[in-house]
């Protein structure tokens, strides 16, 4: 080259596509937390904030980890989608002022809008892991059919399902839980002087965690919650 720009020869280069490289920057997908909460029964207040002040506490964490945050009690015949998955404290904060409580318990219809959360956000490429974190004492009285509409299952006269029956939906949908790659913790809140232990079987068969943490605080359930999520990102 120096003796080429001494004779004042001008040498051309040549670059062909192959020569290109580019550095592609991966995206970083944070994981989504659902928490599925029970807003019937006597403690429904309790389990709300609690589960309202773990959430934020987990988004004011969340800022590097790109992690998001959803909420869906489930009282009367049906769930709801509080907060829909977001990393923003401020709209946890206004989407959470308002905490439904009170009625039947369709832990069922719960579970069940967790998975299509979940399904849904992965579409999305924003969310690499779906947790659950089920906040119930593993109590239902409403089945999934009378939660969906079903004509059948909303008459009058239509008969209440079984517990037997209850515990098969549950179960089953425990199940999706696992097979869609997704992962749960239930934390069981149930006083044990009157304890099923289906919780547990919940857990169990989605092959999730389990806490019996009856008492709990917002602070403590974040703990878990945290604990929980940084297994399964070490996985």
């Amino acid at each position: 080259r120096q003796r080429a720009q001494e004779k004042g020869e001008v040498r051309k280069v040549f670059v062909e596509q192959s020569d290109m490289r580019a550095k592609r920057m991966a995206r970083k997908s944070g994981a989504l937390v659902i928490f599925v909460v029970d807003a019937s029964g006597s403690m429904a207040l309790n389990r709300m904030k609690n589960a309202k002040g773990a959430a934020i506490q987990l988004l004011a964490d969340s800022y590097t980890s790109r992690d998001q945050v959803s909420i869906i009690p489930f009282r009367g015949d049906v769930a709801e989608v509080l907060l829909p998955p977001s990393r923003s404290i401020a709209m946890a904060k206004k989407r959470l002022e308002r905490l439904p409580c009170g009625g039947g318990s369709p832990l069922a219809h719960g579970l069940s809008m967790a998975v299509r959360v979940g399904l849904n956000a992965e579409k999305s490429g924003d969310v690499g892991r779906v947790m659950i974190v089920a906040i119930t004492d593993g109590r239902a009285n409403v089945s999934i059919k009378k939660s969906n509409g079903d004509p059948d299952a909303n008459t009058v006269d239509a008969p209440k399902p079984s517990q037997s029956e209850l515990k098969d939906e549950i179960l089953d949908i425990a199940a999706k839980i696992y097979k869609a790659g997704m992962s749960l913790l239930v934390i069981d809140t149930e006083n044990k002087f009157v304890s099923t232990g289906f919780a547990k079987e919940i857990a169990r068969v989605a092959q999730g965690k389990y806490y019996y943490l009856p008492d709990a605080s917002d602070a403590v359930i974040s703990a878990a919650t945290k604990d929980a999520l940084s297994a399964l990102k070490n996985k």
